[in-house]
Formats: C-alpha cells, structure tokens, sequence
C-alpha cells in the first residue's frame, strides 16, 4: 500500500470511528447547590516591607473558610530584589486560618529602602467566625 492509500484508508478509519461516537444527548442530571457569589471575598496585606522584612502573609477571616486563590505584588519593587516565593499558608490545616505568604529576596546585597507589597488572598466565607 502506497503512503497515499494510507492516508486515504485512515481517513475513513477515522471517519467511522467519529461517526461511532455520536449519540443523542442524554438527560438533563439535577441542578447543583446554588451559588452565591457575594460570599466570595479578597484581603490584602498592604504591608511596608524593608531590608530586615521581606515578607507579608495575610489570611481569610474565618478558619472555616476556603481559600480561593493567593497571590503577590509589590508595584515599586526596588532594583535587585525579586519575588522568591509565593504560596498558600495553611489551606491544609482545618484548624488554622488559611492564608497566602509572600517574600521577597535580593540577587546581592538587600536595598536599604521600603518598598509597598501586598500578598492577597480571596476567599469564600462559609458563614462561621474564627
């Protein structure tokens, strides 16, 4: 078989197989919880960092609720400093309020300036105080 009657019989195959796996749609399945959205929050930490603190943590409010997504900024990052990490606190600890850490690290030597940095975290509140 030449490499053109093998393009042509596996475009058949193919043929088959897409048309082998239609159907019909099958039933509707029950509707989900419903969803309110006005519980889903954001915090930041709106911290000054400097040469002896390069890290800022923040967390939800309640320890019952879930941590949706952290992340870091520091807009007016002085020159030789970089992000160095950026992770979740806590979000496998029911006993702990969950949270998002930042921090910060310098290539060489750390810049004696403060610079603004926030770690953000949004979270769904479940409705119980801490």
């Amino acid at each position: 078989m030449n490499g053109r009657h093998f393009l042509h019989a596996a475009a058949v195959a193919l043929a088959f197989i897409v048309v082998a796996c239609e159907g019909g749609t099958g039933p509707q399945g029950p509707a989900g919880p419903p969803a309110d959205r006005s519980k889903l929050y954001c915090r930041s930490s709106g911290a000054v960092l400097n040469a002896s603190n390069l890290t800022t943590s923040i967390t939800c409010d309640a320890k019952t609720d879930i941590p949706w997504e952290g992340s870091c900024e520091a807009p007016e990052l002085p020159d030789g400093l970089y992000l160095a990490r950026s992770e979740p606190l806590n979000w496998s600890d029911l006993n702990e309020l969950p949270g998002w850490t930042c921090t910060w690290a310098a290539f060489g030597a750390v810049p004696n300036l403060n610079f603004g940095a926030n770690a953000i975290i949004c979270c769904f509140a479940m409705g119980q105080a801490p």
